[in-house]
């Protein structure tokens, strides 16, 4: 554990000094990657509509709405034109941090908010999310 702590150390300092400027110092902005053109003319993830929503009652009140990417449960796997995964739409709280937990080979997964959290499971042939309070 001290081996650890000497290493975190280590990178904080260095991190440190690498970060300051030196007073009269004229800062040069970074070019853009070169890959990022590439990686936003990606094909897009399609939506998936066939969604449950459940407990819409327990929601947080100030919930905004947030894409996220899950398994498709439609895929078939000798069908290569499927795509394997799929995006649904959840509302999240603008408050806290989110804590994601995976179980069930990516079949359950739990964004937890603290005082909310919402479950999403991959059913058979649809998605539930369901909301907790």
């Amino acid at each position: 554990m001290k081996q650890v702590a000497r290493v975190l150390m280590v990178c904080v300092s260095l991190f440190v000094t690498s970060t300051q400027v030196v007073q009269g110092q004229v800062l040069t902005p970074v070019p853009e990657h070169p890959y990022v053109h590439e990686l936003s003319a990606a094909p897009a993830v399609p939506v998936f509509h066939n969604v449950k929503y459940k407990d819409l009652d327990e929601m947080s009140p100030c919930a905004q709405p947030k894409l996220i990417v899950v398994r498709n449960p439609c895929a078939d796997p000798c069908d290569a034109c499927q795509p394997d995964c799929v995006a649904i739409q959840i509302c999240v709280p603008t408050c806290g941090c989110e804590l994601i937990s995976c179980r069930k080979n990516g079949d359950r997964i739990r964004y937890d908010y603290g005082k909310y959290a919402i479950d999403v499971r991959i059913k058979k042939n649809h998605i539930e999310v369901d909301y907790q309070d």
